[in-house]
């Protein structure tokens, strides 16, 4: 196991697992001990990489798909945190990343999606959309969750953005 994988703990290792994601099993479950890790280098890495990601953000979501993916987004981030068994992670995580403003920007951005939601617009289209967003970030959660440095970034750029 690398140490990328194991600086992301258990929290990812739980959303890799409830995003379906092959061969994560075996390991969370073989090895539990080894991959809890300084939640404080940790949580310094997911800061500096979320600092990126806001010097480099020059929009934020636009349309009702744009919004369902960051509350889609925000829920997952939500669950890394909140299932941490490391409080160090938590508590060293910028305020922005911490579970309780990652749920508060779930339904920010939820609720401004079913506001682009005129009268006459249809509401099959809304569930059509919800259910790409749920799917484009459960697939953004399940590469986060391989520990790859890059996956890491990718996560919090798109955090910043949203």
């Amino acid at each position: 196991m690398d140490l990328q994988m194991k600086v992301l703990g258990m929290g990812a290792f739980a959303l890799a697992l409830s995003a379906g994601v092959p061969g994560l099993t075996i390991v969370a479950h073989a090895q539990p001990q080894q991959i809890v890790q300084d939640g404080a280098a940790s949580a310094a890495m997911h800061n500096a990489a979320y600092d990126r990601g806001l010097a480099d953000s020059y929009t934020s979501p636009q349309t009702m798909g744009e919004m369902l993916q960051c509350s889609a987004l925000w829920q997952r981030w939500s669950v890394v945190v909140g299932s941490s068994q490391d409080p160090a992670f938590g508590a060293g995580l910028r305020e922005e990343l911490s579970a309780a403003r990652a749920e508060n920007r779930h339904r920010y951005w939820r609720r401004q999606a079913r506001r682009d939601v005129r009268e006459d617009s249809d509401v099959r289209y809304f569930e059509k959309m919800h259910g790409e967003a749920e799917s484009w970030a459960d697939s953004k959660a399940a590469d986060y969750a391989t520990g790859a440095e890059s996956q890491v970034s990718s996560m919090m750029s798109w955090l910043a953005t949203c």
